[in-house]
């Protein structure tokens, strides 16, 4: 499936040190190990995802290339859903996962979070 306008997504962007890439690494492993289990590619029960990726990326000294990187790498976690109702129903089956504490433990690293923010622009109608 691909993102079309007026679907929603949920996006959340992490700074990471050097030395947590590890266990954020291995957060995310369970996370997508939990997203396949709870969530439907298709039909119509929530949460309905379009789309899911992880993605990591060195952090660059002033977001300038030639000053080359930090030493930190960048996170960001994308989520399509169908509905708006598909963001909550994540959220709702989200809170009683043990994973949740482990999220919770890396917000001093979170830099931005958008939650069921509507697709305007797509590739696709």
């Amino acid at each position: 499936m691909t993102t079309n306008k007026s679907q929603y997504t949920i996006t959340t962007q992490w700074i990471i040190p050097e030395d947590k890439k590890s266990e954020v690494e291995s957060f995310f492993a369970e996370h997508e190990v939990w997203m396949r289990e709870t969530h439907n590619l298709s039909g119509d029960e929530e949460p309905r995802i379009v789309d899911y990726s992880v993605s990591k990326a060195p952090q660059y000294i002033d977001n300038d290339l030639e000053k080359g990187p930090s030493g930190k790498t960048i996170y960001s976690l994308h989520e399509v859903y169908m509905t708006e109702q598909g963001g909550m129903k994540h959220f709702e089956l989200w809170q009683s996962h043990p994973a949740a504490e482990k999220m919770a433990s890396m917000a001093e690293y979170q830099t931005e979070m958008s939650f069921n923010a509507e697709v305007i622009a797509s590739m696709e109608s």
